[in-house]
């Protein structure tokens, strides 16, 4: 990603953000307009409650191919264990480490020998109604297969981001 193109980024992003490091090979944001009671984590579980079959198919075959190379499984977004949404007994959320977590902010965070990719769910003022929710994703690669494994990862990870914001409505 160019770096003009994640200076443009970083320009209209909320203040409060959290990014994966100094360093951003990968930057990304889609908004959605959401309700006033809604809390950055009520926004997380909502988006990952459902997943279509053909996000659920594409971690499939994600956990397998980055098996070959000594990255762990992330099993998607289906069915949680119990703990995995209870932030008392728990740091995590499905694969992420949850690293800051306020009604309006939700840094989720994943690290390995290959990238590093951060999640920040940022909740502004909007409207009396409304606020938006900001879904920042930054990558930092550290290697060959962090730059590999972002290739379709930085096409589909948009279109992804969209069809989990449809648990809104």
């Amino acid at each position: 990603m160019k770096k003009k193109h994640i200076q443009q980024i970083l320009a209209v992003l909320p203040n409060g953000t959290t990014l994966v490091s100094e360093k951003i090979d990968y930057l990304d944001y889609q908004t959605i307009a959401i309700a006033k009671n809604i809390t950055a984590l009520d926004a997380y579980k909502i988006m990952t409650s459902y997943q279509p079959k053909w996000l659920e198919f594409l971690f499939k075959i994600r956990d397998f191919l980055v098996r070959l190379v000594g990255i762990k499984p992330v099993h998607g977004f289906n069915k949680p264990e119990p703990h995995h949404h209870n932030l008392e007994t728990s740091n995590t959320l499905h694969f992420f480490t949850v690293i800051e977590q306020t009604p309006d902010k939700l840094t989720l965070q994943v690290k390995d020998s290959h990238l590093d990719v951060c999640l920040c769910l940022r909740i502004t003022n909007n409207t009396e109604k409304t606020n938006i929710m900001y879904l920042i994703a930054s990558v930092n690669n550290h290697n060959f297969w962090g730059k590999l494994y972002m290739m379709p990862v930085s096409i589909l990870h948009p279109f992804i981001v969209r069809q989990l914001f449809r648990n809104f409505k």
